[in-house]
């Protein structure tokens, strides 16, 4: 059904942060999000951004592209079928990256993850009920929750176009996520193993 393809790049934070972050902007769109003020990991968050990307020296990102077969994008020819399809493959696929990026933060000293989209760790999050988070160990935040630009991220560190479902299925989804680190890991993750 799926194969995945991933890249990485990275950036020194304070670059990134000019290059990429428009709090503004991004903010607006996930203000229109049904998940905005409904998930822990999403907007408007209880800390300050730009004061927890400030503890880090460096970002790596982690692009995985889902790749459909011809034949499951055949197969897609309504809009529940697409729904569904998008909705398996990339919970699948996430979940895997996720625990792979918590695999890698106890690895290397001082570093965090962030990922793509809303966390959906719990049937319902706790945020929807005014209660704490029920695994802070593993809830991390959308790196799209810090107000950046994940167009422009993934098309110029990634060198990949983000694509969308409208009538159809994509060729291909991306998920991004993120790992902050102190220290730089030089060429660590070149050979990461994702899925």
């Amino acid at each position: 059904m799926v194969h995945t393809v991933t890249k990485i790049n990275s950036l020194q934070i304070p670059e990134f942060i000019k290059k990429y972050q428009n709090q503004e902007k991004f903010m607006a769109f996930c203000k229109e999000c049904p998940n905005y003020n409904t998930l822990w990991s999403c907007p408007p968050l209880r800390i300050d951004a730009t004061q927890f990307l400030q503890a880090f020296n460096y970002i790596y990102i982690i692009g995985v592209k889902v790749i459909y077969d011809t034949e499951t994008i055949k197969l897609a020819n309504t809009a529940e079928k697409i729904k569904e399809i998008t909705t398996r493959s990339l919970r699948e696929v996430k979940n895997k990256l996720s625990d792979k990026m918590l695999s890698l933060e106890s690895e290397i000293p001082d570093s965090i993850s962030l990922a793509s989209g809303g966390c959906y760790l719990c049937e319902r999050c706790k945020r929807r009920d005014n209660l704490p988070c029920k695994q802070p160990e593993k809830m991390r935040y959308s790196l799209d929750s810090f107000g950046f630009d994940l167009t422009a991220i993934t098309s110029e560190l990634l060198q990949i176009d983000l694509k969308w479902s409208k009538n159809s299925l994509p060729e291909y989804y991306t998920l991004i996520h993120a790992l902050l680190t102190k220290k730089s890991l030089g060429t660590r993750l070149e050979n990461i193993e994702i899925y």
